[in-house]
């Protein structure tokens, strides 16, 4: 969150937005298993460069993706897990310690964090241009129960990677008390 110029005219008190910024792009190697992909993803929550900032990781539980949510649960990571199946429904629902995800609905999070929010990109991503030439290689297409995105390029795994993290932000950035609560599938039962 950061602080605007803007003040609130009921509390006189500046208003603040949410800033989205990359600052890390990286794919992960080839052929370290499972075990091998949970110890890395351990590591980075754990970095010294994140101590202070909240830390959410979503990963694709699609699949074979399952396994790895299952390691990273029994590691010791920092902040909230949010393990998505990305699927090809239209709606998305917590079910038994997963998030189904519609695939639309993770790139229309992409589309937007880049066309409203302004995602900003830390100065020397080295894997910016990567991801760049990934979203270029991919096309939406309007087909009658919505948009469909369609990949002209070899890889969209960068482009999803993004799009999990914007979902983990957006979880982050849902309210936590009253009417609408989230709850956490970790920490305790669903409200009434």
């Amino acid at each position: 969150m950061v602080a605007t110029a803007e003040r609130d005219m009921t509390t006189y008190e500046y208003k603040r937005e949410r800033k989205l910024v990359v600052c890390l792009v990286e794919r992960l190697r080839l052929g370290q298993g499972y075990e091998g992909v949970a110890r890395e993803v351990e590591r980075l929550t754990q970095s010294r460069e994140l101590d202070g900032e909240t830390v959410t990781t979503a990963v694709d539980a699609t699949g074979l993706g399952m396994v790895v949510s299952e390691n990273l649960r029994r590691k010791q990571l920092r902040g909230e897990l949010y393990p998505v199946v990305i699927t090809g429904g239209q709606e998305a629902r917590y079910r038994s310690g997963y998030w189904p995800t519609p695939r639309t609905e993770l790139l229309l999070g992409v589309e937007r964090a880049l066309e409203v929010d302004r995602l900003g990109v830390a100065p020397g991503v080295k894997g910016w241009a990567e991801m760049e030439a990934e979203m270029r290689g991919m096309r939406k297409r309007m087909g009658a129960r919505g948009p469909r995105w369609e990949t002209s390029g070899a890889h969209d795994d960068l482009v999803f990677a993004l799009a999990l993290a914007l979902f983990g932000a957006r979880m982050r950035w849902l309210p936590v008390e009253g009417e609408s609560v989230r709850w956490r599938a970790w920490g305790g039962g669903r409200p009434a």
